[in-house]
């Protein structure tokens, strides 16, 4: 009789089918990850699309655009752009009407209805790409459990504080500023604008953008929070904070390298090579993080009469 032996592999092959598999591997997955990023950026385009209609159709519905951030009130315009992104139901939990009232440790109605609201995140305020939480667990200015954001809305190209001081948001030259009102009239000589009233162009303003979320030291900013709908700071008397909600193209954006203060106030992604930008007439561009410092400040404002040259 003949003997019959089972074939099998030998541990040498073994091994070579777990290096080819290894090699394999190792040429696809930086292909997969380019197209994980390509779609995490084009979805971060989408949501910045939605948010530049959501203030087109503000400015249809009310004759301006939203105020950048109610300055003594707390208010942001990711507030008032709730309903025009299907998110009315949301917008309703802010108690109105709209006033000073109301804190994060308050145990009156109203301050419970503004801890419920900034607690409730939104994706379309949310890039892929970005590590940052959606909500944030540490305590910040009184508050665990804030819902984060990645995009502000632009306050211009010449403000380098984001607070009611010099050089701060609330007398800069963009679209959106912080505005103080105390009841019966604005206290800044600018109010909220229309559209219509951006002398410089639309396409050539900045009008919602990219900002990192960042809390470290280690990465180099504890200061850089973007939060929703009512900022405490904001609220209290002159207000300040207002890089919650608003940026400036002042400073290069995705620069390490400057102040935290800076920082905090300049936009900036986790995308390579620049951010994604939505201008006022309603594109979404990605701007090159080598675009030169005079034009990014000139797509800031809204009415300087800047040339802005090709970017």
């Amino acid at each position: 009789m003949k003997s019959r032996h089972r074939a099998g592999f030998t541990l040498i092959e073994l091994l070579v089918v777990i290096a080819i598999i290894a090699i394999l591997i190792g040429l696809l997955l930086p292909a997969v990850q380019k197209v994980r990023e390509a779609a995490a950026r084009s979805q971060c385009m989408n949501n910045i699309k939605q948010l530049g209609l959501a203030m087109h159709n503000h400015n249809d519905a009310f004759g301006t655009l939203p105020q950048g951030v109610r300055a003594g009130w707390g208010h942001s315009w990711t507030l008032d752009v709730l309903p025009f992104i299907e998110q009315d139901n949301l917008y309703k939990v802010c108690p109105t009407p709209f006033n000073d009232s109301g804190s994060f440790g308050g145990t009156d109605a109203r301050s419970i209805a503004i801890r419920r609201l900034v607690r409730t995140p939104v994706k379309t305020f949310k890039c892929p790409s970005s590590p940052a939480p959606a909500i944030e667990s540490a305590n910040v200015n009184g508050l665990t459990g804030r819902a984060t954001s990645n995009y502000l809305a632009c306050a211009g190209g010449n403000a380098r504080n984001d607070n009611r001081a010099t050089n701060g948001m609330d007398r800069s030259n963009g679209m959106f500023i912080a505005v103080r009102y105390d009841g019966t009239r604005w206290q800044n000589a600018k109010k909220p604008i229309a559209i219509q009233q951006v002398s410089d162009g639309t396409s050539n303003t900045v009008m919602v953008a990219e900002a990192e979320y960042e809390l470290s030291k280690a990465r180099g900013c504890t200061i850089c929070d973007r939060f929703l709908y009512f900022h405490s700071d904001a609220d209290g008397s002159g207000g300040s904070d207002f890089s919650e909600a608003l940026g400036s193209t002042y400073y290069q954006m995705n620069n390490k390298g400057i102040s935290n203060n800076a920082r905090e106030c300049s936009f900036g992604s986790f995308h390579t090579g620049g951010i994604n930008v939505g201008f006022g007439d309603g594109s979404v561009h990605f701007v090159s993080q080598s675009i030169s410092l005079t034009t990014w400040r000139a797509l800031g404002s809204s009415n300087g009469g800047e040339v802005v040259n090709n970017f």
